[in-house]
């Protein structure tokens, strides 16, 4: 096959499998008509066991209305053209199409040595299962390709010098002087050296320097408050996320704001989410200085080095224009996220069942070593990444804190004291989270539905392990966890008793509602049958 179908069944596996799980158009409700083909109204396709969270799953080949071809945006117009945001959601799945033929155009590492490669690996599936999860909207495939982690050589930022009564920074060291943190001596002295006194440097993406500066922050260019210094310095390489880049420095990488969307939602840098990263940051520090065992197992990255502009907090401007440095620590600088695993052809090395149910047992130990004092990290494959020694994970190492998820009942009984997060007033509650179910949903559906899932569905599609297998192992693992670890009762029955689990439905949402203005994914929760019923 071409990358470009190659690509086009990608994204159509991912849009076919949301319309059945989501029973969108009619797709859950399909008639079987033998050879494995399924007809819903006009449209056939082939499909195959859906496995334990859904009846069934894309099985590859043509989706065909009468005699066409579709694609996957004409699929979409055609079973849910009258949702008010269809064609905005046609749109971005010509751009996951175009987006996905780029990446796997420029990837052909498939053992995941390192974190570069691994990021590179990451960016070919990114989120699981997400429809539009390959498209990176508001670029064209020459601008991914200039900006993406396809890119053959480094990538230098755009600087600016903001009035430095005008920002606002994090407590970690450096947070007053980035550029002595991310650049080599003879460039810093370059963009220090029309450096006026009270004002600080900036490093800015150079796609947001051309497309979103200008228009955002007109009036501050026109006043002097922000001054174009110097472009094009430094030597930087985009990761997965496409605005965290990797600097010279091993351990860092710094994370600028970008003005255009994935997932729905817009890939802003608001301080006040910075702000609460550091107060999640110290919280599981807290958390690992009291529990050894934990802290063997998982090193958090320091993200407490930031600056940003230091507008109305709970607006959405002061995103454009920030700058985070992420440290990792100097003991996990190989470390390889774990959404590279969810790529079918990833190679682990040894025994796939084997390598599953060791990751399976570290992640459990992982998140039930965190909920035990009420607290929980997003635990999706772009925000936990894994050491391998000799083929099995040996730690694990989280980032993008800004989203730890707090109960403060179980905080409490822990003797852990609440991270005191800055919310918007009156902003939907996603981060203390009052019922214990829902902060154990965030685990069944970020952590074990999507990370571990996408792992296990690409080791079953890849080596032609029975999913069943693979849940097995999950279960094992997670049954051993819950035996050690102290938790409330209520956690083993919701993991391994109920009936069924939460779900989180994309497609859905961004029909009804389209794209996010603000850094929120759309989403909504809808249930699936628990996995791990024996």
């Amino acid at each position: 096959m071409t990358d470009r179908a190659l690509a086009t069944e990608a994204v159509m596996r991912d849009l076919v499998d949301t319309l059945i799980q989501e029973r969108l158009g009619g797709f859950a409700d399909g008639v079987p008509e033998g050879d494995g083909w399924y007809r819903v109204g006009e449209v056939r396709l082939r499909v195959r066991d859906g496995g334990a969270l859904q009846r069934h799953r894309f099985a590859g080949g043509p989706v065909l209305h009468g005699d066409r071809e579709l694609s996957p945006a004409g699929l979409l117009e055609l079973v849910a053209g009258g949702e008010p945001y269809a064609g905005q959601v046609a749109g971005d799945l010509r751009c996951a199409v175009e987006h996905a033929g780029v990446v796997a155009r420029g990837t052909a590492v498939r053992v995941p040595h390192g974190m570069p490669a691994g990021e590179r690996l990451a960016a070919l599936r990114n989120r699981p299962f997400h429809p539009t999860s390959r498209a990176a909207v508001g670029w064209s495939a020459a601008e991914l390709a200039e900006y993406g982690t396809t890119r053959d050589t480094p990538l230098g930022l755009d600087w600016v010098a903001v009035r430095a009564d005008r920002l606002r920074y994090g407590s970690g060291p450096g947070s007053h002087e980035l550029a002595s943190l991310l650049l080599g001596e003879a460039d810093r002295e370059r963009v220090e050296a029309t450096l006026d006194p009270g004002f600080r440097l900036l490093p800015v993406h150079p796609w947001q320097f051309d497309h979103v500066l200008p228009r955002e922050f007109a009036a501050e260019l026109a006043a002097g408050d922000v001054r174009p210094v110097a472009r094009g310095v430094g030597e930087f390489r985009p990761t997965a996320s496409l605005r965290t880049l990797a600097t010279r420095h091993p351990a860092r990488h710094v994370k600028l704001p970008l003005g255009i969307a994935t997932l729905g939602a817009a890939r802003l840098l608001p301080p006040r989410y910075l702000d609460n990263g550091e107060r999640a940051e110290h919280t599981m520090r807290t958390i690992l200085h009291r529990d050894a065992g934990l802290a063997a197992l998982v090193a958090v990255c320091d993200e407490r080095t930031w600056c940003g502009w230091a507008g109305d907090e709970f607006a959405d401007r002061p995103g454009q224009l920030a700058a985070q440095v992420r440290t990792y620590p100097a003991d996990v600088l190989d470390a390889v996220p774990m959404a590279a695993f969810a790529v079918p052809g990833t190679d682990p090395g040894g025994d796939p069942v084997a390598f599953f149910r060791r990751v399976a047992e570290g992640f459990c130990a992982l998140a039930l070593g965190f909920l035990r004092y009420g607290v929980l990290p997003e635990l999706h494959g772009q925000n936990v990444a894994v050491v391998l020694s000799d083929g099995a994970p040996a730690r694990f190492v989280l980032r993008d804190h800004d989203t730890l998820r707090v109960h403060p009942q179980w905080m409490c009984e822990a003797g852990v004291a609440d991270p005191g997060y800055r919310v918007r007033p009156g902003a939907p509650q996603s981060l203390r989270i009052d019922e214990p179910e829902r902060l154990v949903g965030y685990l069944q559906t970020l952590g074990l539905q999507v990370n571990l899932y996408g792992i296990a569905d690409a080791l079953s599609r890849h080596h032609g392990i029975t999913e069943g297998t693979l849940w097995h192992q999950l279960r094992a693992a997670l049954t051993a966890c819950l035996d050690r670890i102290p938790l409330p009762e209520e956690v083993r029955r919701l993991l391994l008793h109920a009936p069924t689990w939460p779900s989180r439905q994309v497609l859905g949402p961004l029909l009804r509602q389209g794209r996010s203005a603000g850094v929120s994914m759309p989403a909504s929760t809808g249930a699936v049958p628990n996995p791990l019923l024996p």
